[in-house]
């Protein structure tokens, strides 16, 4: 009963006995029988008929505690279950200290097998209330202890995240358009805020993630690190080795911590009020990102209220500044995805459903090949670490006329 339905009840008990209070030359008793054979309409809706011992205790609770005797009082085990014992209750605070987050059927199991609950006693409904109602003490996390902190020059550390876009009209096939959803990619640069690069897509994949950083990093430079979450785009091998080969360290946030990176999430922010807001209209990916780059241009020279500058003039005082891809990178070579196949004995390799023709002497060998997802026409192959050329897809109808080393390699016509 809630505070305010005790208080209606303490008001319809007082309606009940009001008549009692004035001067009667009749007794008592008679008036509370007399009253007592009245049906009464209760506050709920209900009708209901009271003793003439209930209207007499409601008489005196009145004369001596005044309207506060009327009121119901709160039941001294009010919040406690009490068909669950106190040894039960225990094991299952064990059980949830343990794993907080174990389902109810578990933990009825457990109970069971441990031999504390026996002939369904108490009943499994009892068992989940108990659980609604001693889970949430255990699922409260302490506070995290966090330290405002930036990098001590440009280039030390990128933080970069994924953020959901809004709807855009895309093109398919058959030449319906079809809403979808986008993407936001986008690379931050710890000291000084400056945006590195971001774009929208309509998938938040490994390559779609892979074209940011390399965008990135040929306009902004290599960081010594760059900071994540634990998302599978950024926990791929890909981007694990981009990092050994560039000499970029990928460092991760702990799971289910994106307070962490508190630069770029707190720019999403700025990038839905600012820039989504205002451009609600665009239903075209290519519009979308023509404006968005535009806006990130305005964006890195104008002035940022944690920093008292624009990030591109905190970029250009940094003490340091980041190590420059120089052309003995081949970009091609390091931002495509890798992989290992064997070479056939026809000297052809599988690449998503499709074979790829190579150097026959490889036959039976191990391969490494890197190759762009979005353009899988030519194809770099590596063997024992040595680039071995440019792979494409095998054309059968071509190699029947090509000479063969041996005598009868040519099918006989």
């Amino acid at each position: 009963m809630t505070k305010n339905d005790a208080n209606g009840m303490g008001m319809f008990r007082f309606g009940v006995i009001s008549p009692l209070l004035s001067e009667s030359a009749e007794s008592l008793c008679s008036r509370f029988e007399r009253i007592a054979a009245e049906v009464r309409t209760m506050p709920n809706g209900t009708l209901r008929q009271f003793s003439p011992a209930t209207i007499e205790d409601w008489y005196y609770d009145y004369r001596k505690y005044g309207l506060a005797g009327l009121v119901n009082p709160d039941r001294s085990d009010k919040g406690c279950i009490r068909v669950i014992s106190a040894e039960i209750m225990e094991v299952i605070d064990e059980i949830l200290k343990e794993k907080p987050r174990l389902k109810g059927t578990n933990v009825i199991r457990r109970l069971n097998e441990r031999g504390v609950r026996t002939g369904n006693e108490p009943s499994e409904s009892s068992i989940y209330r108990y659980l609604r109602k001693a889970r949430p003490q255990f699922l409260a996390e302490k506070p995290k202890e966090r330290k405002a902190f930036e990098a001590p020059f440009a280039g030390y550390l990128y933080q970069t995240d994924i953020m959901y876009g809004p709807h855009v009209m895309v093109r398919q096939a058959n030449g319906r358009y079809q809403k979808k959803a986008t993407y936001l990619i986008a690379i931050i640069d710890d000291y000084s805020r400056l945006i590195c690069h971001g774009e929208f897509f309509t998938v938040q994949g490994l390559m779609e993630y892979l074209c940011v950083l390399e965008q990135s990093i040929l306009k902004r430079g290599i960081p010594e690190r760059i900071y994540c979450d634990n998302g599978k785009v950024f926990l791929s091998d890909q981007v694990k080795r981009i990092g050994a080969e560039i000499g970029m360290r990928v460092i991760h946030t702990k799971v289910r911590d994106a307070a962490a990176k508190g630069k770029i999430e707190r720019w999403f922010q700025t990038v839905r009020s600012q820039f989504l807001e205002n451009h609600e209209t665009i239903d075209r990916l290519n519009k979308l990102n023509a404006a968005f780059f535009k806006w990130v241009e305005t964006y890195n020279q104008s002035q940022h209220s944690g920093i008292d500058c624009s990030p591109m003039e905190k970029w250009l005082k940094s003490p340091r500044s980041p190590r420059i891809l120089t052309e003995s990178f081949n970009t091609d070579d390091i931002f495509w995805l890798e992989a290992e196949r064997v070479v056939r004995k026809d000297g052809t390799f599988s690449l998503h459903s499709v074979r790829y023709e190579t150097n026959y002497t490889l036959a039976g060998q191990k391969v490494t090949i890197r190759y762009n997802s979005q353009n899988t026409s030519g194809v770099r192959v590596y063997y024992d670490g040595s680039f071995i050329g440019f792979s494409h897809p095998l054309n059968a109808t071509a190699n029947n006329n090509l000479p063969r080393d041996t005598k009868y390699s040519q099918p006989q016509v």
